[in-house]
């Protein structure tokens, strides 16, 4: 007979003979998977459009590497020279071969550190009308082998055997141009059209015939201008004309085959005779800088990398970050004084009136931006309606207001776009105060304005803050206003971000100034739960 464990040591079972812990844990288990899948679209959401795009503009707003692509060599022997004198021939053989030969893409170690200026492959000529495979695998034999060429060959299969309508085929094979590109640069928006075309009759496997190397070399050569014209960019910055200078000689250069390559390039163009454009080239050695954020405040480094100002007239970006910040207080301000009436008479009017009101409130919102802004700009300007209406009442002709395309007018506008993101949040406290806290304040003897400053007024200061930090996190960020009715005097940082970004391409500068002002705002908004509490902000 076997002894059986007294009942006070026997596990505790459920309905269906499972012990009570495990049942437990299976449904904590199932719970926190519950919890996991339904928080797992909003993190997916978060980080897709947030995390990742503001940890990329980080990223660009310290990345050099376009210039250190450009000018391997010349960076790669460049602290040989003195930074004092002119430098010696082999640093203009360096800076000429890496401003006209496409050796750099085609020689494995082509990048930082790891470039070898004693390497041969680098003084290899490509003849311009060919033959062009046998120049092109003595620059490096790994090019002779179909293994090199099979990653670009895959590429291009992926835009040949695209499935879909035609005009689907077609971006697709577009896309995958801009790939094989990327792959064989530090760029993204270059394209290898030819190279594609050929890659769709190679099989894959047989050795890369002439045709390839011809396709690889034009493409490459058009991919080299476009990173000429980045990187000009970038150096310009760094020395104001370095850019026209870059692509002067990149098109006079094309005439020099031989040494003396001092003598060839300050014929070309006399500034290479200059030191401090040689100087200028020191600061840019690096693959990560701080050069874009110096920029941002009309910084820069000096020969001795020591921070200085720029020269006057190109010290823009600290006014402009200084009046952004005065606009979007003001707007702030303007908002809050505006809003908080309204707000008012919103929340104590009878239902029947307040929401036709509110519709008023909310109209802006189902009007477009585009349309509001257009308005704007027809009662401002000085045949407009407000400067006519005031000439009627008295105000002479030729004393017309000056509103449209200055600091005014865009004030202006950019108050009575955001004055509902003011009017809402307050209305939305207002709405929860209960009316009889004012008449028991009355009724014990309070006056009437005393009552709403007391005991009113602060319970719709949640409402307040929410109100505020929205407008003004906006506001700081506006672009679209400024650009259309703001002209030269209302022009904010925001209008030369999207300047940087869309037609000077200089997006490492453009994501510099967007990093500061997302520090700017990250600041005001600790600084405001300090003072205020973030607690305290409510939307109802």
């Amino acid at each position: 007979m076997t002894n059986s464990p007294p009942a006070s040591v026997q596990p505790l079972l459920t309905a269906d003979g499972i012990p009570l812990k495990t049942s437990l844990q299976r449904s904590m288990r199932r719970s926190k998977l519950r919890a996991i899948f339904l928080v797992l679209p909003p993190l997916i959401f978060l980080l897709s459009l947030f995390i990742i795009p503001i940890g990329n503009l980080l990223t660009r707003s310290t990345d050099d590497t376009l210039i250190n692509y450009q000018l391997p060599l010349t960076f790669a022997m460049i602290d040989q020279w003195d930074r004092k004198t002119l430098p010696e021939e082999n640093l203009f053989e360096a800076i000429y071969l890496d401003l006209s030969s496409l050796n750099k893409y085609l020689i494995s170690d082509n990048f930082a550190d790891s470039v070898d200026p004693n390497d041969p492959a680098w003084r290899v000529r490509i003849p311009k009308k060919g033959p062009y495979r046998d120049a092109m695998i003595e620059i490096d034999p790994r090019w002779q082998s179909a293994s090199t060429w099979l990653p670009i060959h895959e590429i291009a299969m992926i835009g040949v055997n695209a499935q879909g309508t035609e005009r689907e085929r077609k971006n697709k094979a577009r896309r995958v141009q801009f790939k094989i590109c990327a792959y064989l640069t530090p760029l993204t928006n270059a394209d290898c059209t030819k190279l594609y075309k050929v890659l769709q009759v190679w099989d894959g496997a047989s050795e890369p015939d002439e045709a390839l190397f011809e396709a690889l070399y034009k493409d490459l050569r058009s991919a080299n201008k476009f990173l000429v014209g980045k990187s000009s960019t970038r150096m310009n910055y760094g020395k104001p004309g370095f850019k026209s200078l870059i692509k002067k000689s990149s098109r006079k250069l094309k005439k020099v085959s031989e040494p003396p390559y001092r003598d060839a390039m300050i014929k070309a163009d006399k500034r290479w005779g200059d030191v401090a454009f040689w100087q200028s080239l020191v600061t840019m050695q690096e693959p990560q800088t701080t050069g874009y954020y110096l920029n941002a405040v009309d910084r820069k480094w000096n020969k001795d990398h020591e921070i200085e100002l720029q020269p006057a007239e190109r010290r823009v970006y600290v006014m402009l970050w200084w009046r952004t910040f005065l606009v979007s207080l003001i707007v702030t301000v303007g908002c809050l004084i505006l809003a908080y009436p309204v707000s008012h008479l919103l929340a104590t009017l009878p239902l029947r009136y307040s929401n036709i009101l509110m519709i008023c409130v909310l109209m802006p919102f189902w009007t477009s931006l585009l349309v509001r802004i257009v308005a704007w700009m027809v009662m401002l300007q000085q045949e407009g309606v407000i400067n006519d209406t005031l000439v009627m009442l008295g105000l002479p002709d030729e004393n017309r207001l000056p509103m449209m395309y200055n600091f005014t007018g865009t004030v202006i506008v950019m108050i009575q776009i955001l004055l509902p993101f003011m009017i809402l949040p307050i209305y939305s406290v207002m709405k929860t105060i209960p009316p009889s806290y004012m008449k028991a304040a009355q009724n014990l003897g309070a006056p009437p304005a005393l009552a709403f400053l007391r005991v009113y007024m602060p319970q719709t200061l949640p409402g307040v803050g929410a109100g505020v930090i929205l407008v003004f996190i906006v506001a700081i960020g506006y672009y679209i206003t400024p650009e259309l009715v703001g002209g030269k005097d209302g022009r904010l940082i925001g209008n030369m971000v999207a300047y940087h970004m869309q037609k000077s391409l200089n997006w490492g500068l453009a994501a510099a100034m967007g990093s500061i002002l997302l520090a700017g705002i990250l600041l005001l908004y600790w600084i405001y739960d300090k003072i205020v509490g973030i607690d305290n902000m409510k939307l109802g």
